[in-house]
């Protein structure tokens, strides 16, 4: 048997992951006392996350050379009798650096945590010859070490990689430990957190037109060093690409925004059963809540109640995945609950040509009673809907052709 091995691992992809390389023996272990788990003897080769990546060492009876240099193991083999410890970290790394054809060489780097498997970036980076390294953190422990509270100093930096959980699920919403706006020269962002897909902090880099990638590849590709470790057998890289993408799409909540009557309703219940994922209507929701029609809400109540409704909606679903999601047309105006949105959705504006809206016998809107209602709101919003999507699409033909669209400019979004 093999499993991973950690607390608090209900959210943990690594199941999936091995089970879709052919180990359909792996599991979670939730673990409260490592040594009694060890002594037990129960698993023949296992992952280890957080809070064991570093005590397990002093259970082991050899480390390889990545192991022994950053004092992180995430990998362990019974090998008869005796433990043998390994950072599959490392190559899982190194794997998402080459994916994304992101080059460290002469660049320098800033890294937010001095945990272990800050260790393993560390040493990662230094052997792709990075110009500088410097480790943000609480507690200093080595003399490439600086406090959170000196990170104005970096400025000049461009490349920022986190290490620490801040913004991990279920703690979506936690404060930035820096502020990104302070780096001048700022190129790309890596988050290694992957629960969720886009954390805050990769959001504000987006908002601020830099690349950002987050930990899911890292991830699949350090199950593969693990599972080549186990079976002592390679993996294709292809078909290792294709579980990833298989798994991102899985996770990933597919986020339709436009104007009213621009189709986000169709196109969410025809994507539902071609993607088999769960559909969540946000207009639908808030009507259970307030046991009313939006239109008849708005008969007795402001623009500014519902959107309190609307907000609570949002935060119920924003931290699900494997979700299509199915805004109102006003939902775009609160950019907190659009950003929530992108912590796990790809937002897709369906962009409808308001003078084609405009000739629909509009009914049942409660802010539109005429075309020139839909003007005036489209005048208002299609800046916001172009500012906020990651794809948008342009609704001037078939919905087959539309549907074969989206779908491409989805797989293009994940390979980006």
């Amino acid at each position: 048997m093999y499993g991973l091995i950690g607390k608090n691992l209900s959210h943990s992809f690594s199941k999936e992951i091995h089970n879709a390389f052919g180990n359909l023996s792996y599991e979670l272990f939730n673990v409260s006392d490592l040594k009694d788990f060890l002594d037990k003897k129960q698993l023949k080769g296992f992952n280890i996350t957080i809070p064991y990546k570093t005590e397990i060492i002093n259970h082991l009876d050899s480390l390889d050379e990545i192991a022994q240099i950053t004092n992180s193991v995430n990998t362990a083999i019974l090998d008869g009798n005796v433990y043998r410890g390994y950072n599959t970290d490392y190559y899982g790394f190194i794997g998402l650096l080459n994916f994304y054809k992101l080059d460290m060489y002469n660049k320098k780097i800033l890294i937010l945590g001095n945990g272990s498997v800050s260790n393993t970036i560390v040493l990662a980076v230094k052997r792709q010859k990075a110009k500088k390294i410097v480790r943000l953190c609480r507690t200093i422990k080595t003399d490439f070490d600086d406090l959170f509270s000196n990170y104005e100093k970096y400025s000049s930096y461009d490349i920022i990689i986190n290490t620490t959980p801040v913004g991990m699920y279920p703690h979506n919403d936690d404060d930035l430990l820096i502020c990104l706006e302070k780096f001048m020269n700022l190129e790309l962002v890596i988050d290694l957190i992957y629960n969720p897909l886009r954390t805050k902090l990769l959001i504000k880099a987006e908002n601020l037109n830099i690349r950002s990638i987050n930990g899911l590849y890292m991830l699949v590709m350090q199950a593969k060093k693990a599972h080549e470790l186990f079976f002592n057998k390679q993996l294709p890289l292809n078909l290792v690409n294709e579980i990833f993408k298989k798994l991102y799409k899985n996770l990933l909540n597919i986020v339709f925004i436009g104007l009213p009557l621009s189709g986000k309703s169709k196109y969410a219940k025809l994507f539902e059963s071609k993607l088999n994922k769960k559909l969540y209507d946000t207009d639908y929701e808030i009507e259970n809540i307030i046991n009313s029609t939006i239109f008849d809400f708005f008969k007795n109540h402001s623009e500014s109640e519902f959107r309190m409704f609307e907000t609570e909606i949002i935060r119920h679903v924003f931290k699900k995945q494997n979700y299509i999601i199915s805004t109102g047309g006003g939902a775009i105006k609160n950019e907190k609950n659009m950003n929530l949105l992108k912590q796990n959705g790809i937002i897709i504006f369906l962009n409808k040509n308001p003078k084609e809206i405009a000739t629909k016998n509009i009914q049942g809107r409660p802010l539109i009673n005429n075309s020139n209602d839909v003007f005036r709101i489209a005048n208002e919003r299609m800046p916001l809907y172009e500012k906020a999507s990651d794809i948008s699409i342009a609704i001037t033909k078939d919905t087959v052709y539309h549907i074969n669209e989206i779908k491409e400019k989805i797989d293009e979004y994940i390979n980006h």
